[in-house]
């Protein structure tokens, strides 16, 4: 038996594979404090235990943690500079908040919100750099998930509770980003596509119970989904759905398990969700959120550079039209990613984001190819679970005012991360098979 030295020091990623309580903490004890510091800011930004537990409620925890971070990275011996196009693009989006900042509408109001984009930027670069290579990289994604897990069987239990039926609340996450039921959709929506990733993957690693146990785990994203009743997640679910049955690769059995799935999810809409569906574009919801859209694009008319100013869209809405929008005659945010992105960061703010995006499917593109030459299942099956999560946030997106909560900037982040550490893997595999055939070649012995 492996002692506990031994654990700590030798333990493999591969040897992870099996999800062994025991092995995966002795792992992460023995990661530096940078990487623990990370893994805590993203505990109290997802579950939120200092809202649950108002005992413990009295520190910014989030923020604390990022900074122990910062402080921490520091010294971290095995910190090498991380290359991609992302990260240019993210200067320069971030400039562009800046720059529209001080020419907007009301600055004042810009500089309330700099925290939101600042944090975010940090988070990005911390994470590529301190998540660097394949353990990391496994133990994060667990943690990601497993700090997801709550808010999955929270949602997935409400609603088989309450009958598989229709709540017009739909359901709530952990107080902060997802506390709103269409916010908190997209979030198992993401969950729910790189669980199922990363299960896939591994599932002959576990015996027939425990793997049947974390595909219900998996799943629980999705069933959530069902019971936020946002019909933008929803249809995004159906997309994401349709995705992973075109990408099986397990033949018959695997296309046959997501089509039932997929047929099982569309028969547990309750008559009152598919009404909704059947109403869209004509209730006063859609016909609310068609105004919203037109406002946003006379603002991006009459500021096509830089927009209203980051973060001034209701402050110019109550200037612009002080007798509301829409047939509610309501002022809201725009419900939208493109149109808020558009309306207060102009032409330039949404071109860089739109570029963020593509950069952000060629990366998944490009590990997967890595990947397949490495054969490594893991490396491969999340890349798709990323990008099914990053079309699920563009679809249900396409709903709501989300541009600078968790779900672009977190996705991006682990893109990015995952890149990397697949470009490193990849590039150290062809240094060793370079200097075999160069130790053959001066030896004269010829390779099989």
């Amino acid at each position: 038996m492996k002692s506990k030295q031994n654990l700590t020091s030798d333990t493999s990623a591969e040897s992870l594979y099996s999800l062994r309580i025991k092995d995966l903490w002795y792992s992460f004890k023995a990661e530096h404090m940078s990487f623990w510091f990370l893994c805590l800011y993203f505990l109290f930004e997802y579950i939120r235990p200092q809202v649950i537990y108002p005992v413990i409620n009295f520190l910014p925890w989030g923020m604390v943690m990022l900074m122990m971070t910062l402080i921490t990275v520091f010294m971290n011996p095995t910190i090498t500079k991380v290359k991609n196009p992302l990260n240019k693009l993210l200067i320069l989006f971030a400039f562009i908040v800046v720059l529209s900042g001080v020419f907007a509408f009301r600055p004042a109001t810009s500089w309330k919100f700099t925290e939101i984009m600042l944090g975010w930027f940090l988070v990005y670069f911390l994470t590529i750099n301190i998540v660097n290579n394949e353990k990391r990289l496994f133990l994060f994604i667990l943690a990601y998930l497993l700090f997801n897990l709550k808010m999955a069987q929270f949602g997935a239990l409400n609603w088989v509770k309450r009958g598989f039926s229709f709540a017009h609340h739909g359901l709530n996450g952990a107080p902060g980003w997802f506390q709103n039921s269409g916010e908190y959709a997209i979030q198992m929506l993401i969950y729910g596509s790189l669980a199922i990733a990363v299960v896939i993957p591994l599932k002959d690693h576990w015996g027939k119970m425990k793997k049947w146990f974390l595909y219900m785990l998996a799943i629980m994203g999705f069933f959530a989904v069902m019971g936020a009743s946002s019909r933008g997640s929803q249809f995004a679910l159906a997309i994401i759905v349709v995705l992973f049955i075109l990408k099986q690769k397990n033949g018959l059995k695997g296309i046959f398990i997501f089509t039932i799935l997929a047929f099982a999810l569309y028969n547990l809409l309750p008559e009152e969700q598919l009404k909704r569906f059947e109403q869209v574009g004509e209730d006063y919801s859609s016909l609310q959120r068609l105004a919203y859209i037109e406002a946003g694009i006379e603002m991006i008319k009459e500021y096509p550079v830089l927009g209203i100013g980051y973060k001034n869209w209701i402050d110019y809405v109550i200037y612009k039209y002080p007798e509301g929008l829409g047939p509610l005659q309501m002022i809201q945010v725009c419900h939208n990613i493109y149109i808020e992105a558009g309306s207060e960061l102009g032409l330039l703010g949404l071109l860089v984001f739109l570029l963020m995006i593509l950069f952000a499917f060629i990366n998944n593109a490009r590990t997967r190819r890595m990947a397949k030459k490495l054969n490594n299942k893991f490396f491969f099956s999340v890349a798709y679970g990323l990008d099914a999560g990053m079309v699920g946030f563009l679809i249900a997106g396409t709903f709501v005012t989300v541009l600078y909560y968790p779900f672009f900037w977190i996705q991006i982040t682990m893109i990015v991360m995952l890149n990397n550490v697949v470009t490193k893997t990849y590039r150290e595999k062809l240094q060793q098979q370079t200097a075999v055939e160069n130790s053959n070649t001066a030896s004269g012995t010829i390779p099989p």
